[in-house]
């Protein structure tokens, strides 16, 4: 589950108002007070609000801490969870492949990067997955003890995502997937219209059909790109 009341928290760390931040993201104070009484944001808006505060989106999740650190420490079983969690995202269709030190922070940046063509695992990528999740259980790592762990190679990669991943983490990277490919269909519409228009091209059914299907596209991504609606 999301928590956006945690903006007033970070407000007074940032040392900030809640009109200057409002003021800051680029909406009024009213409407950031409304985003945090309906506890519900768009993933583009999340993003926004967290590179602000400069903490991960995770922040606000029930399933964070709430310290915001300047620094990373990993103990021997967090690794597996590390592990669990890059395969998940690459499942999923992102990369967690970056991390990158900012001196000026003295933090650790992670990166999503969109992949082109979602990992499919292998039989022995299956049977190395099964082994993570065994090896969790065992160490009394919260998990999804309720999800039966056998896999095979007719098990989809919806279905070890769901494994791998809490609810709010497959929750907030399927909203940040079609928010990307909401983005996308935004920008194949822009380049569409701009060249009609730049050669004054005539708008014929199958050119109108297919602008039609673009628009359909951002509806149908915009409204799966929104987290911690009912």
């Amino acid at each position: 589950m999301v928590y956006l009341s945690k903006i007033r928290k970070l407000c007074d760390k940032k040392g900030v108002s809640m009109k200057q931040a409002a003021s800051d993201l680029g909406m009024t104070e009213q409407s950031l007070h409304k985003l945090i009484k309906a506890n519900s944001t768009k993933i583009d808006t999340l993003l926004t609000i967290a590179d602000y505060f400069k903490v991960e989106p995770a922040y606000f999740f029930d399933s964070h801490s709430g310290d915001i650190n300047l620094y990373v420490k990993v103990k021997k079983e967090e690794l597996t969870g590390l592990i669990k969690k890059a395969l998940a995202y690459s499942i999923h269709g992102f990369g967690l492949i970056k991390l990158e030190w900012d001196e000026k922070e003295e933090k650790f940046n992670s990166y999503f990067d969109i992949l082109e063509k979602q990992y499919s695992p292998t039989k022995e990528d299956l049977t190395y997955i099964s082994s993570i999740l065994r090896e969790e259980r065992g160490l009394n790592i919260k998990a999804n003890t309720d999800i039966p762990i056998e896999l095979s190679d007719k098990t989809t990669p919806k279905d070890i995502t769901r494994l791998l991943m809490t609810k709010d983490e497959f929750d907030f990277t399927t909203a940040y997937y079609y928010s990307i490919k909401k983005t996308q269909a935004q920008e194949e519409l822009q380049k569409l219209s701009s060249f009609i228009g730049k050669h004054d091209i005539q708008i014929t059914p199958s050119i109108e059909k297919e602008i039609q299907e673009l628009k359909d596209k951002i509806r149908y991504y915009e409204m799966r790109s929104i987290i911690g609606g009912k």
